[in-house]
């Protein structure tokens, strides 16, 4: 539900997300999951979600969706 989580912190989310580099590590890592910092046993429990980055990116554009288009239809009609 993009609504209940909010533009912002979608696109706060999104610039969270780990390079490839460190998604792997993240990944492979299988040690005692109390010696990772608070921020890396989020991510890593966010890349336990299949395509979850993809989904949070699909989830701000539906969030952003309505207001792209009024703003779109507004253009339109300016140019009409």
């Amino acid at each position: 539900n993009p609504e209940g989580l909010g533009v912002e912190l979608l696109e706060t989310l999104l610039r969270m997300a780990p390079t490839k580099e460190e998604e792997l590590r993240l990944k492979e890592y299988s040690g005692d999951m109390s010696k990772l910092g608070p921020a890396e046993r989020f991510l890593k429990a966010i890349l336990d979600i299949p395509f979850a980055f993809k989904r949070i990116d699909a989830l701000l554009y539906v969030a952003n969706f309505e207001s792209e288009m009024k703003y779109l239809r507004q253009s339109f009609e300016t140019l009409e």
